[in-house]
């Protein structure tokens, strides 16, 4: 991957961003590491990120639910980098709950976290891919947007629309050298899933994955390197499950 490109993954303080953020580094390329509150994990991530080459990661705060914090983060990416290339939509969140168990501002929460985010997020870095006419967005999605899943309705529709803004941008500026794709996980070893498991879940869980464990975020990661890659470039409005074939 080309030393001069920007890569801003947000939500990657901790989990599969973070194991993104670290892989697109440790590939040559510069980032930005994007969190919400986990400041101290952020800045635990740039150490490990500029192991590499000093200065080639830049920390961020910003909640990319909000429109005006995304705005201040691309152009602290600007002034500090000059350009931004590749775009990964990895921030969300979860909360697990049955359908009437949920009230409208839940359902709307799920959403702006999980969707509302990559939509502000994308809108701003799209002008200055265009300007390029290279781009790389890939986002992280779920299996729960395909199967309908496990974590609530309010979840798998939020993750469910992501795969289909995927493929609507994907057609959309794909002619302009941008491609967009999807990364549709299943079952990744992260804090928030043993957390939602508790103790003895992951246990269970793994019992009923054929490949008989659970996923690693560097595994996606290394999936979001590659389509975050010039070699990618014929790869575009793909939903890519990773779920050690768990449905």
């Amino acid at each position: 991957m080309s030393e001069s490109r920007v890569a801003i993954v947000t939500g990657s303080s901790r989990g599969i961003g973070r194991a993104i953020a670290l892989a697109i580094a440790g590939a040559g390329c510069r980032v930005v590491v994007n969190y919400r509150e986990s400041r101290e994990e952020a800045r635990a991530v740039q150490r490990e990120a500029e192991q590499r080459v000093s200065g080639s990661c830049l920390v961020a705060q910003a909640d990319v639910t909000r429109e005006a914090e995304v705005a201040a983060m691309i152009d602290k990416t600007l002034r500090h980098f000059g350009r931004i290339d590749i775009l990964v939509n990895n921030a969300g969140i979860s909360d697990p709950r049955g359908f009437l168990d949920m009230n409208a501002a839940q359902w709307s929460r799920m959403m702006e976290g999980n969707l509302t985010s990559a939509f502000l997020c994308c809108r701003a870095v799209l002008p200055h891919l265009l300007k390029r006419e290279w781009g790389r967005i890939i986002n992280i999605s779920s299996t729960s947007g395909l199967t309908g899943g496990t974590s609530g309705a309010h979840y798998a529709a939020a993750k469910g629309g992501m795969i289909a803004m995927t493929k609507a941008l994907a057609s959309e500026f794909a002619p302009r050298g941008i491609t967009v794709n999807a990364i549709v996980p299943s079952k990744i070893d992260t804090g928030m899933l043993r957390g939602a498991l508790g103790a003895g879940g992951a246990e269970a869980l793994v019992r009923r994955i054929p490949v008989g464990r659970l996923g690693t975020p560097e595994e996606i990661a290394s999936l979001a390197v590659y389509l975050a890659s010039e070699q990618a470039g014929y790869i575009t409005g793909e939903a890519i499950v990773a779920s050690g074939g768990y449905r």
